[in-house]
Parts: C-alpha cells; sequence; structure tokens
C-alpha cells in the first residue's frame, strides 16, 4: 500500500465513531456530498495510477507516452506525419519511435494502399501500456487494499461507488431554490 502524508481513520474507526454501518446517523445529501468531497482527494491521492506507474512500471519516457497516446488515437502514422502532429522534428521523432520499437510498444508496417510507405503502429504491448495510463486509478493498489476488508466491507465500498456512478445528477437541481428537476418553470 502507498503511504500518504496525511492520516485517514480506517474503516474500524469510522465504526467505532458511528460514521458508517447499521447504526450510522443519516445524512442529509449536502453532508454527504462534503464527506464524499472531503474524502475523495485522499483516495485519488492514495490510489491514483502515477502511484504505480513509476521509473520501472512505466517503460516509456513523459514524451514517448504521449507519442504513443497519440498513435493510440489517431491510427497508423508515417514518421514524418507523427513527427508533425506532435511539433518534432522528424529526426527526432524517428528516433522516439526507434527506441519505443526496440522496447517492442510500436512496429513498422507497409501501408496497404501504397506500398513504398512505411506507417508506424502500436503493438499489443504498447496498447497496453497506454490503456495502463489512461485509468484513473491503479487496480492493483486498490487491490492491496481490498484484499484487507472483509468481504462485507469490500461490498460496501464497491456498491457505494456503483451508486456514485449510476446517479445522474441533473445540473438543474443545483440552482438555488430548486429540487428535482420537474420543477423548472418555463419561459
Amino acid at each position: 500500500m502507498v503511504a500518504t502524508s496525511r492520516s485517514t481513520p480506517n474503516l474500524n474507526q469510522a465504526k467505532d465513531a458511528g460514521t458508517t454501518g447499521p447504526t450510522a446517523p443519516e445524512l442529509t445529501a449536502r453532508q454527504a456530498a462534503r464527506r464524499v468531497a472531503r474524502l475523495f482527494p485522499e483516495v485519488y491521492r492514495r490510489y491514483h495510477w502515477a502511484q504505480r506507474v513509476r521509473g520501472a512500471d512505466l517503460p516509456v519516457t513523459r514524451r514517448a507516452l504521449e507519442l504513443l497516446q497519440h498513435l493510440s488515437v489517431s491510427g497508423p502514422l508515417t514518421v514524418g506525419e507523427q513527427a508533425e502532429h506532435m511539433g518534432l522534428r522528424r529526426n527526432s521523432a524517428s528516433e522516439l519511435l526507434a527506441r519505443l520499437e526496440s522496447k517492442g510498444l510500436v512496429a513498422r508496417i507497409r501501408d496497404e494502399r501504397d506500398e513504398r510507405r512505411v506507417l508506424v503502429w502500436l503493438t499489443d504491448a504498447g496498447r497496453d501500456v497506454v490503456s495502463r495510463v489512461g485509468q484513473v486509478l491503479a487496480p492493483d493498489l486498490i487491490a492491496e487494499t481490498m484484499a484487507t476488508l472483509s468481504p462485507a466491507e469490500r461490498a460496501i465500498v464497491v456498491r457505494g461507488f456503483e451508486l456514485l456512478a449510476a446517479a445522474s445528477a441533473p445540473t438543474e437541481s443545483f440552482a438555488p431554490g430548486r429540487t428535482k428537476k420537474t420543477e423548472r418553470t418555463p419561459r
């Protein structure tokens, strides 16, 4: 588990304080929102992918990662096209792509429409690097913590995130004096 500079109460301490579980005091939507907003930065810092993807875990530099991410969005490109899109000199892009190719993250392929053109495209390993970085939270860090919780506690955590993700709060509900979307008045 990743250590953080701030201390946060663990689940047992929260239970002892009467803030969770079946006997927890009922919270208003505003109180719950404040508590989630206060806790989320700690969760983010503790479980963000950047805590895991460092040095050996990320086999490329930030510039190379940008290039991989660009390829994943644009599709196969020539070295010159990649250089132009990224604002690099052609030889810089070529050297960067050669390093990525030596790591097995990109491969050079012939353009099916024009055999003279050589395109650069992501390999499975390159797509894996891009997908890992694209994650906000690192599943392996979360799994380490989940392993310390009981099955019931894990279910509570998962259910809480499912509920937050599934809930759709219309922006109108945040307007002063309005509590439901249906309370809009015609203009």
